[in-house]
């Protein structure tokens, strides 16, 4: 058998997911290609027995590149075995995960997929302080410690 993953990621949390994910499936005798969402451009996934596409989320979203991977071979993964993961702080406390589940799998498996995905799966985000989150982080970050100082 024959396995593409496919990931986005922004800060690493995906990939290092996805490296998890791939030994699993070699270890069961998956040939297995992982891919990043931003350069999988040219491969043929027709050639691919299992297909599993996740990403982290920020903000809500999925990243573009894995939403757009889904969008482009929609009809080809209608003839696949599909699983779909996410890494998300939702999936950190158990009271949230059905939102996450629903949400950010089970909707997103609704819109772009035309077959149930064999599997989901949802896992919990890592938050590093040290990481560019971005602008809005970085002004919330300061309003939060001049609260606190002032």
């Amino acid at each position: 058998m024959k396995g593409l993953v496919v990931y986005g990621t922004r800060y690493g949390t995906a990939k290092e997911i996805v490296e998890e994910i791939s030994g699993t499936l070699k270890d069961e005798n998956v040939d297995v290609k992982l891919v990043n969402a931003k350069e999988i451009r040219d491969h043929d996934v027709s050639v691919f027995d299992l297909i599993v596409v996740g990403t982290g989320i920020k903000m809500g979203k999925w990243t573009k590149e894995s939403i757009n991977f889904l969008k482009k071979n929609r009809n080809i993964l209608s003839n696949k075995k599909v699983a779909l993961f996410i890494s998300c702080g939702t999936a950190n406390t158990e009271k949230s995960m059905a939102e996450g589940q629903e949400k950010y799998l089970d909707n997103i498996s609704k819109e772009y997929l035309t077959n149930k995905p064999i599997a989901t799966g949802l896992f919990g985000g890592v938050y590093d302080p040290n990481v560019n989150h971005g602008l809005m982080f970085k002004f919330v970050n300061r309003f939060i410690k001049k609260e606190l100082e002032g």
